[in-house]
């Protein structure tokens, strides 16, 4: 009888072990209010250590991916960017200053993320942020990230870019929670993140250097509106003045915009464009050397650079 009941255990065990895998695709939309809740209302206090955290944080946690998304929103939530703070690369040191840059951010990803048996490490490479960075030669590394072992399959997330949300008026970045950069899809994750080692894209076909580098200058509401693709995808374009410059792009998930406007240069104010099929054109009025930036539904999606003969 004992035995019988033990098999029937063990079974039950395999049961819900393997559909917590099977659910593994889609843990990106799974609910995180408890872990959220847990995160945000943790007491706050001046902690030492990573291990004064990690595990009261995630003791009351049942699932792998909810102690991760804790652990993950307890950082975005207490942790600030600053860049005095470049030297807090330790992740006892951040958790006592309460900030740093991207190193200091990842590296305690890791560290907290280990204290509770989560495989997690830090991805170095190249990011772009100002339209400069179009076809800019990619030498040193800019930025720090991380791939996290969630039920053995890996995923990406940038827990710096999730603390802040960049203002596009002031250059700056802003406290606000993005959830775009947590357990990002690889094939989203590299339109803005190119990692040092091709193995680190988690994608079939690595993206090259040079490829990353030439695309547009996208900002996060790219990602917020659910833009599937945009069209030019070179970001650095020569133009006839006789024509139109036309931007195409398509959405996913049946989201819809509804209206256009573009930034050209040093303009104080959008200019307002017809938006026709996700498709609008704009023509400029001298030859010479122009900054565009694409609005959709009021939000910048896309930069570019353009010299117009």
């Amino acid at each position: 009888m004992f035995i019988r009941k033990f098999t029937y255990l063990f079974i039950l065990l395999l049961v819900a072990k393997a559909s917590c895998l099977s659910q593994t695709d889609d843990l990106k939309t799974m609910d995180y209010s408890l872990a959220d809740k847990t995160a945000i209302e943790f007491p706050k206090k001046k902690y030492k250590t990573v291990s004064e955290i990690a595990r009261p944080l995630t003791e009351n946690l049942e699932t792998e991916h909810e102690k991760f998304r804790a652990i993950f929103r307890w950082i975005t939530e207490n942790i600030e960017y600053n860049k005095s703070a470049a030297n807090a690369a330790d992740a006892d040191k951040v958790v006592r200053k309460n900030k740093a840059v991207c190193q200091g951010f990842s590296n305690l990803l890791k560290e907290m993320c280990e204290a509770v048996n989560i495989p997690c490490d830090v991805v170095v490479g190249y990011t772009k942020t100002d339209v400069k960075d179009i076809n800019r030669k990619l030498k040193k590394t800019d930025h720090a990230w991380n791939i996290v072992t969630l039920y053995g399959k890996k995923y990406l997330v940038d827990v710096t870019w999730a603390t802040s949300k960049f203002n596009v008026v002031t250059r700056k970045f802003q406290k606000e929670f993005d959830e775009h950069y947590f357990l990002t899809p690889p094939e989203k994750f590299i339109l803005d993140h190119l990692p040092e080692e091709k193995k680190d894209q988690l994608l079939e076909k690595p993206v090259s250097k040079k490829y990353f580098s030439s695309t547009p200058l996208l900002y996060a509401d790219y990602f917020h509106l659910n833009i599937a693709s945009i069209s030019p995808n070179k970001g650095k374009l020569k133009q006839k003045l006789s024509k139109p410059f036309i931007f195409e792009f398509s959405t996913e998930k049946g989201a819809t915009i509804s209206s256009a406007a573009v930034l050209a240069d040093v303009d104080r104010y959008l200019t307002p464009v017809t938006l026709k099929d996700n498709k609008l054109e704009y023509t400029f009025e001298k030859e010479g050397d122009h900054d565009l930036t694409i609005y959709l539904d009021g939000k910048a999606v896309a930069e570019y650079l353009i010299k117009v003969k």
